[in-house]
């Protein structure tokens, strides 16, 4: 009872669920424009002689523009408000959706991805709002937590199967110029049911962060986190981003990889949850080991899968970890730091993650223009994610070391 009257007024209340879910609308949106070089990957690349790192290399900025601007977006919402940042998103992709169609060449992609798609677009949709959900709930925070982290899962889901729609009727250009014109009217019309978190609108009564109960140096925490984002989501992003040129070169309809893309995804909704709730039981940090472990089972069957069935079966696993291991990270920055956590952290952890997503995109077309075959590309992946397991495992031998010395004194 103590507890309950304690907690600042509109916590866990009615509003706070419905924002979760209008928050996870944003980042839907937000999103969508991300997912047109995964699904037109061949068709973008033969307006550019054929080179398939150059829609990689538009994910790839996106991507990382994403993650950057995920930095100062947190900056700018806990300074003004979590509604700023979607007002902004809102303009810009209408804009960026635009500049990214209409350039003939390949730097008007890139620019209209990196800015105002990227930066200035996606950035503001889902670091701000993972920061802020979190001060609107105490009980029932790792639900909220997963709801926000299936939104990319969601995007990624649903604007495949609109633009597999869109693209034989309009082409590539056209398809993400409606995008830009749905997604960036929603979200400046969303943005106005958005409000601060009751923490921040407390002024003053943020507490400061407490170093001193870290397992570790707070430096080396942070590195950690960051460098096995990095790793994880450039492993995640290979086979994701090249799903559809992947079973293309196979002999399978683009459709097929459509679908692996939308099996991945669907999982990874339902195991974002089902990892939120195994968090609050063995703590986020084994979890993410977990999810490591079953990302590694997936890329060794991707270097070796030749049909379909073993397409869709790896698609599965792939997806079990999709969201929930990058969703891990932000519960072990809570955990770790409390309450006063400061909110660039988690923009620093997600800008190295959303890198990872980026520079795997572009990676996995790179080293096909390279070698044509993508049986590399997945072992690179493989790479990337045996080093995620080791940063993870350093960072709980460190927290094992910690509390055994705690006892022994």
């Amino acid at each position: 009872m103590t507890a309950t009257l304690e907690r600042p007024p509109g916590v866990d209340s009615a509003y706070a669920w419905r924002l979760a879910f209008v928050s996870t609308f944003c980042i839907a949106l937000g999103g969508g424009a991300l997912y047109l070089p995964v699904v037109a990957l061949k068709e973008i690349a033969a307006e550019f002689g054929d080179r398939r790192a150059v829609p990689s290399m538009a994910y790839m900025l996106g991507f990382f523009a994403m993650g950057l601007g995920g930095v100062f977006m947190g900056w700018l919402a806990d300074r003004t408000s979590p509604r700023v940042p979607l007002l902004i998103a809102g303009v810009s992709i209408v804009f960026g959706g635009w500049l990214a169609a209409r350039g003939g060449s390949e730097w008007m992609l890139y620019l209209g991805y990196m800015v105002p798609l990227g930066f200035l677009g996606n950035a503001a949709t889902f670091t701000p709002a993972l920061n802020n959900i979190q001060g609107w709930f105490e009980r029932r925070r790792s639900t909220a937590v997963s709801l926000i982290s299936v939104g990319p899962a969601i995007s990624g889901f649903v604007w495949p199967q609109v633009y597999a729609v869109l693209l034989p009727r309009f082409g590539w250009r056209e398809s993400l110029v409606i995008y830009g014109v749905v997604a960036g009217v929603l979200l400046f019309l969303c943005a106005f049911y958005v409000r601060a978190s009751p923490m921040q609108r407390a002024k003053g009564a943020r507490p400061r962060e407490d170093l001193s109960a870290l397992p570790m140096p707070s430096k080396v925490i942070m590195v950690l986190l960051s460098a096995a984002g990095f790793c994880c989501c450039a492993a995640m992003a290979v086979p994701f981003v090249h799903m559809v040129a992947f079973c293309g070169d196979l002999g399978l309809a683009p459709a097929r990889g459509t679908e692996a893309i939308s099996l991945i995804l669907l999982t990874a909704v339902a195991a974002t949850f089902a990892m939120g709730r195994l968090a609050d039981h063995i703590g986020p940090l084994r979890v993410s080991i977990l999810c490591a472990l079953i990302q590694i089972a997936s890329l060794v069957g991707f270097v070796f899968v030749e049909n379909l069935s073993g397409i869709y079966t790896l698609s599965v696993i792939h997806g079990i970890p999709y969201i929930a291991i990058v969703q891990g990270y932000a519960l072990i920055l809570r955990r770790l730091y409390g309450a006063a956590i400061a909110g660039w952290r988690l923009g620093v952890v997600m800008l190295f993650a959303m890198a990872g997503m980026a520079v795997g995109g572009w990676l996995g077309g790179a080293i096909f223009d390279l070698t044509l075959d993508y049986r590399r590309a997945f072992q690179a992946a493989l790479a990337f994610n045996l080093l995620n397991l080791m940063l993870l495992g350093l960072l709980y031998l460190g927290r094992r070391w910690r509390t055994m010395s705690a006892v022994s004194l």
